[in-house]
C-alpha cells in the first residue's frame, strides 16, 4: 500500500465505470466486483469518479453532448492514468465517445479492468448481448476490438482470456492476468466448515439451466437467487431465496460450492457454459473467500489453478462431482476447506490484484 507522500504523486489516476446493482431484473453480486476494485485503485490514490450511466443526455440518452463531456473530466489532464472497469453498460456509441474523448482529446493513458468480455456470452436466452446490442458475435468483436485497441495496458483475470485478445491480433495493447476476483472483506476471520454431500449454487438462476435437469438426482443441492423466469426449479432442489451478496455468505453452512453455468448437467454447454472457458467467474471468489471448496468443470479456465492449489475438485459432470463427494472422508474434505480458507483470506485482503495494480501504474519498480 502506498503511503500518503506516494499517493500524492500518483493523483494523476482516476477510475471510472458502471455501477448497477441487478443484471435483468434479478438481485446479483455483480456490483461487488466493481466496488471491490474501487476500493482497491483507491489505494493507489486513484480518483473515483462514480459511476459513467447518467453520463448520456442526448439522443435518448445513446451520445454525451461535447460540454457534458468537458464537464465530467475536467480534471483529467493529458497524460493522466484513467482506470476504466470495462465493459462500460452505457449505449455502445457513448462508450466509444467517452474512450476517443479519453485517448485523442485529453492524450490520457488508458487501463481496462476487464470483468466480461461481451461477444464471449451472448445469450438471446438470458437478455445477454453483445457490444452494441447485437446478437451477432462477429459484429460485437468488432465493436470490442474498436475500443480495446485504444488501451495501453489490459488486465484479465485468466490466461484464456488473454490468449483470446491476443490471438484477434488487433489489440497491441500489455496485456496481465490478475488471476481469481478479489472479495473485499473488513473480516478476517474464516469459518470452518464440515464435510457434508452438499453442492452450492447462486447466482443469476436465469443462466443455470440445468438445474432443471436434476429432477432425478437425490443429491442436496442448496440454491440461492431470484427464481428463474425460463424454467421451474425441480422441488428436489433446495430453494434457499435471494440474498444480497453481503448477506448470501453467511447463509452457507458447509458442502462445496458449485461453478456451473449452461444447460446440461452431464457436461458443459450453451453459450454461459462455454464462457467457462474464458473467465473467472466471481462465485469461485465468493466461495473460497468463505471457505469453502469449490466444484469446477475440468475444461474451465480456472480449472488448473484449482487443481495445483487444491481448492476443490475439476469433473466432467455433476453425477460425478456428486459421487466423488458422497465418498470424499473428513480428512479429505478438511484438507480442501483449509486450503480455501487459506486462499479465501488472501482475496479478502485482495493483495495480489493491488500488486498487479502497482505494477501497471510503475512498470519496471
Amino acid at each position: 500500500m502506498y503511503t500518503e507522500a506516494q499517493k500524492g504523486v500518483l493523483m494523476s489516476c482516476f477510475n471510472i465505470q458502471s455501477i448497477n446493482n441487478t443484471v435483468d431484473g434479478q438481485a446479483t453480486a455483480v456490483s461487488k466486483p466493481i466496488g471491490d476494485a474501487i476500493k482497491t485503485l483507491a489505494k493507489l490514490g486513484s480518483n473515483d469518479m462514480g459511476s459513467i450511466d447518467s453520463l448520456p443526455n442526448i439522443f435518448s440518452r445513446k451520445l454525451i453532448s461535447y460540454k457534458q463531456l468537458r464537464t465530467y473530466f475536467r480534471d483529467v489532464s493529458a497524460g493522466d492514468t484513467i482506470f476504466v472497469q470495462y465493459p462500460l453498460y452505457i449505449s455502445y456509441p457513448a462508450f466509444l465517445q467517452v474512450i476517443y474523448y479519453l485517448r485523442f482529446f485529453k492524450r490520457c493513458r488508458l487501463v481496462f479492468i476487464i470483468h466480461d468480455i461481451n461477444s464471449l456470452r451472448i445469450d438471446s436466452d438470458a437478455g445477454l448481448r453483445g457490444m452494441g446490442h447485437t446478437n451477432n458475435a462477429t459484429l460485437s468483436l468488432k465493436n470490442e476490438l474498436r475500443i480495446l485497441k485504444l488501451a495501453s495496458d489490459i488486465l484479465v483475470p485468466t490466461e484464456a482470456m488473454r490468449e483470446f485478445i491476443m490471438n484477434t491480433k488487433k489489440v497491441s495493447a500489455n496485456i496481465v492476468v490478475f488471476g481469481m476476483y478479489e472479495y473485499l472483506s473488513n473480516s478476517l476471520k474464516m469459518p470452518v466448515f464440515q464435510n457434508q454431500p452438499t453442492m452450492i449454487f447462486a447466482g443469476n438462476l436465469n443462466k443455470a439451466g440445468f438445474l432443471s435437469k436434476l429432477h432425478q438426482s437425490d443429491f442436496h443441492y442448496e440454491i440461492y437467487g431470484k427464481r428463474p423466469a425460463t424454467f421451474d426449479l425441480p422441488s428436489s432442489l433446495d430453494y434457499r431465496g435471494s440474498f444480497p451478496s453481503d448477506e448470501l455468505v453467511s447463509q452457507f453452512t458447509g458442502g462445496f460450492g458449485l461453478v456451473w453455468d449452461g444447460i446440461s448437467a452431464n457436461d458443459i454447454s450453451g453459450v454461459m457454459g462455454n464462457y467457462l472457458r474464458y473467465n473467472s467467474p466471481f462465485k469461485a471468489s465468493m466461495f473460497l473467500a468463505s471457505g469453502i471448496p469449490v466444484v469446477v468443470w475440468k475444461q474451465a479456465a480456472i480449472a488448473n489453478f484449482i487443481d495445483q492449489h487444491h481448492l476443490g475438485i475439476t469433473v466432467d459432470s455433476l453425477s460425478e462431482a456428486e459421487l466423488i463427494i458422497k465418498h470424499l472422508t473428513d480428512k479429505q474434505y478438511a484438507e480442501f476447506a483449509g486450503n480455501a480458507r487459506t486462499f479465501g483470506l488472501q482475496l479478502r485482503k485482495g493483495a495480489r490484484f493491488l500488486s498487479v495494480l502497482e505494477d501497471t501504474v510503475n512498470p519496471g519498480k
